[in-house]
């Protein structure tokens, strides 16, 4: 991984519920990916699942080698129950920090143009 460097902005993003941004995981993001690209390209078997481990990576090899997809981890993403998106209105939008469920005929709320 490169070097991270950490830079502390101040002022509040307009697009983040009451100003905030995101913290740290976002530089951590590709990192796996990365690896698991790696494997690939060195010696061509997929590995959908982290920890990549060398079993892993032997039963992609064993799949592989009997003319099977040469990859290992999950067939497709897993269904997950997401609750119902909540809106959180900034201040500058009358929020006053209580979410509330969204409705169907939700109207984004009107902003200045200096935040859009």
């Amino acid at each position: 991984m490169p070097e991270v460097v950490t830079e502390l902005v101040e002022n509040p993003d307009p697009r983040g519920p009451f100003g905030a941004k995101e913290v740290g995981q976002g530089p951590l993001l590709p990192v796996m990916p990365a690896v698991a690209n790696a494997v690939y390209d060195a010696i061509g078997v997929r590995i959908d699942e982290v920890p990549i481990t060398p079993e892993k990576i032997l039963k992609a090899l064993d799949a592989k080698a009997a003319g099977k997809a040469p990859r290992y981890g999950p067939t497709r993403f897993p269904d997950v129950p997401y609750p119902e998106p909540l809106d959180v209105p900034p201040p500058w939008d009358g929020g006053d920090g209580k979410a509330h469920p969204r409705t169907l005929n939700h109207e984004p709320p009107n902003r200045p143009e200096a935040v859009r």
